[in-house]
């Protein structure tokens, strides 16, 4: 019988969201403030959290888009992931805390912090149990290390890691290769060739990685569903 549940809330969000896979067990709070497009993946136990639900699109998620297992994402006021982002299992994203001013009152019932906003700009990695938080932007094309926590903006096409996470590699458009950043004189000689050799904003770089792309969907069988090849 538990199967049978965990498929029909399977096909009821299918439904509701035109070419998208989900898995068994995902919970989506503030239906109608959720946009996801084509081609994306969400999978099993996954939690998809909007807390101000009122006429607003609050939570977009872009095309081809591959949400891993028991991830959380959750806003109080926008969220936006690019096209073409992976999430492993277990990535937390969330732009709001709860409020603890008051140290005689339940935390539960002080509130949160609402209308901040995080933007994962276009086909953006964050591996196994990384942590997003706060009002921030993670520029397109970047890298965020498993176990890492961000709490700052990450530039575009960068390579991020550690606790609280540090920027260890960027994109060298001169050499077109990732090389490593030690300490803050090798940011700004990277900063600098950036300067000279622009890399493409972001409208180009949706542009351009769309038009690369040779995929229509995420494979469906990575949403899991007790699904095997």
């Amino acid at each position: 019988m538990e199967s049978n549940n965990k498929k029909t809330g399977s096909l009821q969000l299918e439904k509701h969201y035109k070419d998208v896979t989900f898995g068994d067990m995902v919970q989506i709070i503030g239906l109608k403030n959720v946009t996801i497009s084509e081609g994306s993946c969400i999978s099993d136990n996954v939690w998809l959290n909007v807390c101000i639900r009122d006429e607003k699109i609050r939570m977009k998620i872009g095309k081809c888009v591959l949400i891993g297992r028991q991830s959380m994402i959750s806003t109080g006021g926008y969220m936006e992931i690019g096209d073409f982002c992976i999430f492993a299992p277990r990535v937390y994203v969330s732009d709001a805390d709860h409020v603890f001013d008051d140290v005689y009152q339940p935390i539960l019932q002080q509130g949160a912090t609402l209308e901040r906003s995080i933007i994962v700009e276009e086909n953006c990695w964050f591996g196994i149990n990384t942590v997003i938080t706060g009002n921030i932007t993670v520029g397109r094309c970047s890298i965020v290390a498993a176990n890492s926590v961000v709490k700052s903006d990450v530039p575009p096409f960068c390579v991020v890691a550690g606790i609280p996470a540090r920027i260890i590699k960027m994109y060298n458009p001169g050499t077109k290769k990732w090389e490593a950043v030690r300490n803050e004189d090798d940011i700004s000689k990277a900063i600098k060739i950036r300067g000279e050799i622009k890399l493409p904003d972001r409208e180009e770089y949706k542009s351009i990685i769309s038009k690369n792309s040779t995929m229509s969907q995420v494979y469906p069988i990575v949403a899991g569903r007790g699904e095997c090849v």
